[in-house]
């Protein structure tokens, strides 16, 4: 690495890991007087407060570094046009691309880590917070929140894939049920239909059931068999089992999300949703190098120091656009309007790669 690269390097990472520091303190103690109340009237201890945040310190970190990346950026190099350093370098025979290659090195490094951290830390250690929340300083000893949840899809093991419209965790029961039986291939083998299903002395009731038997392209073979009351032992997942695996839907590794969403898909399930939060878990840690790359057009080049601030307001302006866009065409995606893979991808290489047509103005 020449003189010059660790320089820029060095100035650079400082900045980012005070603003990451800061930001990260400043949402824990936002956090804190929103649960300060209850951590007071059940007398949460300590220990317990200081474990909370330590395992919520990966997710925020993870949420807030592309803004402290941005932060630190914004600061350097206004430092440097502030100090005619910038100048100095142009004057000396630098190109732009020459000046800004830590930067991109540095963001891609906080890309990949960044990554690492929310598909192999941030599923763990959310889940022990979230258990620390509710049941430390909530109070809350049961999982059961009497909560209802819609479109609910849970994979009960090898053979079996469940769908309900609608999970009523108050009365134990599932509206618009389905059971899809699969074999030793993953195909559909046979579909079980039912209007309800109750949970009752341990078991899920199932009420006004009919049963398919299927070929593997998906035609049904045979007659339908109607039960009005039908029990399968097989099917022994508790509504507590259920409701864990809705309540730590964002909370998974990529590569089990991936394979889930491919059982879904094998298996005729609509993934829409699941599709975008999929690609999204790949190109959320990339915006850090996105915002950081966006904002050398507007800071990188020779300013008047009046200037300097207009060129800040301009840079912030645009990460605003290139966020809110991203917002937008998440959602969009989210609600199939979109195919996920462009809903997630879009606001990156539009603003990623539209930058490079703007670096020519940050040699002037």
């Amino acid at each position: 690495m020449k003189i010059l690269d660790r320089y820029l390097a060095k100035q650079l990472i400082f900045p980012i890991f005070f603003c990451s520091a800061s930001l990260i303190f400043l949402v824990m103690m936002a956090d804190i007087f929103d649960y300060l109340d209850e951590m007071v009237r059940h007398k949460t201890s300590f220990l317990f407060i200081l474990k909370y945040y330590a395992l919520l310190t990966p997710e925020i970190f993870v949420d807030t570094i592309p803004w402290a990346s941005l932060l630190g950026t914004i600061y350097v190099l206004t430092s440097f046009n502030y100090h005619n350093e910038i100048t100095a370098m142009k004057v000396s025979g630098l190109e732009i691309t020459s000046i800004i290659r830590p930067i991109v090195f540095i963001g891609f490094l906080l890309g990949l880590s960044s990554f690492l951290i929310s598909d192999q830390m941030v599923p763990k250690t959310t889940r022990k917070a979230n258990e620390i929340l509710k049941e430390r300083i909530e109070n809350k000893k049961t999982v059961a929140d009497r909560k209802t949840f819609e479109n609910v899809t849970y994979y009960g093991g090898k053979d079996r894939l469940y769908y309900a419209r609608v999970f009523n965790l108050r009365e134990s029961k599932l509206e618009d049920f389905i059971i899809l039986w699969l074999d030793a291939k993953k195909n559909v083998k046979k579909k079980t239909v039912a209007q309800e299903a109750i949970w009752v002395d341990h078991h899920w009731e199932l009420h006004y059931a009919t049963d398919y038997a299927m070929e593997q392209r998906g035609e049904i073979l045979g007659d339908p068999v109607f039960k009005k009351v039908a029990v399968y032992p097989e099917v022994n997942e508790t509504p507590a089992d259920i409701l864990k695996a809705v309540s730590e839907g964002s909370a998974i590794s990529y590569r089990d999300l991936k394979d889930y969403v491919t059982k879904l898909k094998q298996n005729g399930i609509k993934v829409s949703s699941e599709l975008v939060t999929l690609h999204h878990k790949l190109s959320m840690p990339w915006q850090t190098l996105v915002v950081m790359f966006l904002s050398v057009p507007f800071l990188a080049r020779t300013s008047r120091r009046r200037m300097i601030a207009m060129n800040v307001l301009l840079c912030l302006i645009f990460v605003f656009c290139f966020h809110m866009s991203g917002a937008i065409l998440l959602a969009l995606g989210k609600a199939g309007k979109l195919f996920p893979i462009v809903s997630v991808w879009s606001s990156n290489f539009i603003f990623g790669f539209g930058t490079f047509f703007f670096l020519e103005k940050a040699n002037q």
